[in-house]
C-alpha cells in the first residue's frame, strides 16, 4: 500500500510540474493567464513629453500584474517610431503624427491624450499677447528685445525643445511654418531643453525668457500668453482658433496582443485617464465626447 501511495504522490508532482511549465510558457508569450493578470515583457520608447506619464503607467500596471514587465525609455518620438519599425520595441510613444514613409509601415494608432502647446513667459513679463508673425520673429531670432513688443528693455531669451522632440516638430510646423521641403530653424542661440519640465523651470527662473510647453505644465510659476488674442484652452483648441494642439499617441506594429494590449488598455482606462492623464493633459473622452 505504501508503494501505491508513493506512486500516486509521484503522479501528482509530475502533473503539478507540467501545469507550472504550461503557465511559464504562456507567460513568455505574453498571454493573459487564468487569474486575470497579464504576463510577459512590454518594451516602450519614444516621446520625452510622454515619458513620465508612461513610466507612472508602467509602475501601476506592474503592481496590478506582478508577472509582467514594462520597460520604458525616452529618446524622442522619431527614435521610438524607428525602434518600433525595427521591432526593438512593442510600443512607440509619440507626440506628433506619423509622416512621410511612416504612414505605410503598418502602424496602428492608439490616441491616449490630447495636448495643447502653450507659449509661456515669466510672470514678471508684461507681454500678454503675441500675434503669429511676432511669435515666428521671436523664435527665429528676427526680434531680439522685448521692448519691440511692448515689454521691458531686455534681450529675449528663447527656450526650445531638443531636435528629437515631437513637441518641437509640432511647434516648428504650426508656429514657424516649417516643412520638410522648406525647414525653418529656431534662433541659433536658443536654449535647448530635453523636457517640458526643463523649459518650464528655465522660463520660471529667467524673467526675459520665452518657451513652449504642454498644457499641464502651465502653473503659477509661468504665464501662458494668448496667440492672436486667443487663449490656449480646450475649447479654442478644438474649434481651431488656437493653432497649437495635437493628439498624443501610442503606436504599435499591427494590432497589439497580450500584455502589450493590456498595457495600452490600462493607459486608456477611465481611472488612469482621470487620475493621471488629466493632471498634465486632456483626457481622450473629453475630446471625443464633445
Amino acid at each position: 500500500m505504501r508503494t501505491l501511495a508513493s506512486f500516486k504522490r509521484l503522479i501528482a508532482v509530475v502533473l503539478g510540474v507540467l501545469a507550472l511549465a504550461s503557465s511559464v510558457l504562456l507567460a513568455g508569450c505574453g498571454k493573459q493567464v487564468t487569474n486575470g493578470t497579464y504576463t510577459g515583457r512590454v518594451r516602450v520608447s519614444g516621446s520625452t513629453t510622454l515619458l513620465s506619464l508612461i513610466q507612472e503607467a508602467s509602475v501601476q500596471f506592474m503592481d496590478r500584474n506582478p508577472r509582467s514587465r514594462v520597460d520604458v525609455q525616452g529618446g524622442g518620438s522619431s527614435a521610438g517610431i524607428t525602434q518600433l519599425q525595427s521591432h526593438i520595441v512593442n510600443i512607440a510613444d509619440s507626440s506628433r503624427e506619423l509622416q512621410g514613409n511612416e504612414l505605410a509601415m503598418g502602424f496602428v494608432d492608439h490616441k491616449i491624450a490630447f495636448d495643447i502647446i502653450a507659449i509661456i513667459v515669466n510672470p514678471k513679463n508684461p507681454v500678454r499677447n503675441l500675434n503669429s508673425a511676432q511669435i515666428k520673429a521671436i523664435f527665429t531670432g528676427k526680434v531680439n528685445n522685448w521692448k519691440t513688443l511692448g515689454g521691458f528693455d531686455k534681450e529675449i531669451v528663447v527656450v526650445v525643445r531638443d531636435q528629437a522632440s515631437g513637441t518641437r516638430e509640432v511647434f516648428d510646423q504650426k508656429a514657424l511654418g516649417s516643412t520638410k521641403e522648406h525647414p525653418v530653424e529656431s534662433k541659433p542661440s536658443a536654449i535647448e531643453g530635453t523636457s517640458n519640465g526643463y523649459v518650464q523651470e528655465t522660463v520660471a527662473t529667467t524673467d526675459n525668457a520665452i518657451g513652449y510647453v504642454s498644457y499641464g505644465f502651465v502653473d503659477k510659476t509661468v504665464r501662458a500668453i494668448r496667440v492672436n488674442n486667443v487663449s490656449p484652452v480646450v475649447s479654442s483648441a478644438l474649434d481651431g482658433s488656437y493653432p497649437m494642439a495635437r493628439w498624443l499617441h501610442m503606436f504599435t506594429k499591427g494590432e497589439p496582443t497580450g500584455a502589450t494590449k493590456g498595457f495600452i488598455d490600462f493607459v486608456l482606462s477611465p481611472t488612469f485617464q482621470r487620475k493621471v492623464v488629466a493632471q498634465e493633459y486632456i483626457e481622450v473622452r473629453r475630446v471625443l465626447n464633445r
